[in-house]
């Protein structure tokens, strides 16, 4: 698995309830882009808000949906039996990866992250992606990401929802420099193409749900050497990365550039978030005219 994945968010109907209609629209839009992977019950899917049920529905349901793209779920809490519950779920339901963010809420040591992640890569046997994301949840450090991959072969890679390209590089080196199978992916839109020129394998980035098409541009014109033009679809993720600073959560800023695209998604999310009003909204349509000419 390498290129473009996409975090998928979770479309609500103004009760709060799935909207599997616009789900089963949103999936067919990125296969139909040729986005090279769909992560369900990521965190732009405002999973921590889903029941166990809910998450395993989604999971199934997309399973059924995504036929030309890697199919990814995420199955990360705070209780590891749970973790390992929707992990072998994941694993059942044919996905092909289970991302499994650490525990979040309370800090652990580098020690206890170690009991938790080996738990789940002894009771299954789906590829991990580890989910490194400090603004959430506890950090990942580049020697515990190493002596895991080292130790689990079904431990395959790290999504690093960073903004370090000295931690991206240094698991790039001394991670994917070991084993060579290991896969390195940022979380960031802005990081796509550092991670692609220091060797990483792709992204998991938010902003490809509303705008694919750039970064699918920048996948493409990396890998037959235009870096002129990866350059330029680079600076206008960096641009667009600035949604984020824009809303209230990214979760606001992705559906709010999803509504003023066009697409099926309801600028609906679940409590705890609020959606941002029309000044935050106008704020974000002004980017997209920038960047995107929408």
């Amino acid at each position: 698995m390498r290129g473009v994945i996409v975090p998928l968010v979770t479309p609500f109907n103004e009760d709060y309830s799935i909207d599997f209609a616009a789900f089963e629209e949103h999936l067919d839009f990125l296969q139909k882009a040729g986005v090279h992977g769909i992560f369900i019950n990521a965190t732009t899917g405002e999973f921590t808000s889903l029941s166990v049920e809910e998450r395993k529905l989604l999971a199934e349901k997309g399973r059924e949906l995504v036929s030309s793209a890697f199919y990814l779920v995420g199955t990360a809490s705070s209780n590891t039996f749970e973790v390992i519950e929707l992990t072998k779920h994941a694993q059942d339901i044919g996905a092909d990866y289970a991302v499994i963010a650490p525990p979040y809420y309370c800090p652990l040591s580098d020690d206890a992250l170690f009991v938790h992640y080996s738990m789940i890569a002894e009771k299954t046997d789906i590829p991990i992606i580890l989910y490194n994301i400090p603004s959430c949840a506890t950090p990942l450090s580049v020697s515990l990401i190493k002596r895991l991959a080292l130790e689990y072969s079904n431990i395959a890679g790290v999504k690093e929802t960073i903004d370090s390209i000295n931690h991206i590089r240094d698991v790039i080196l001394d991670v994917k420099g070991e084993r060579k199978d290991f896969r390195v992916f940022t979380g960031l839109d802005q990081h796509f193409l550092n991670t692609l020129i220091l060797g990483g394998d792709g992204g998991i980035m938010a902003c490809a749900n509303f705008a694919p098409e750039v970064h699918l541009a920048l996948w493409k014109d990396f890998q037959e050497k235009r870096f002129e033009e990866a350059f330029e679809h680079a600076r206008r993720l960096a641009k667009l990365s600035r949604v984020y600073s824009l809303a209230s959560s990214f979760g606001s800023a992705i559906k709010l550039s999803m509504k003023i695209r066009g697409l099926s998604i309801k600028p609906v999310l679940r409590p705890p978030y609020v959606m941002d009003g029309e000044e935050v909204e106008e704020g974000i349509r002004r980017l997209l005219v920038e960047v995107l000419n929408v």
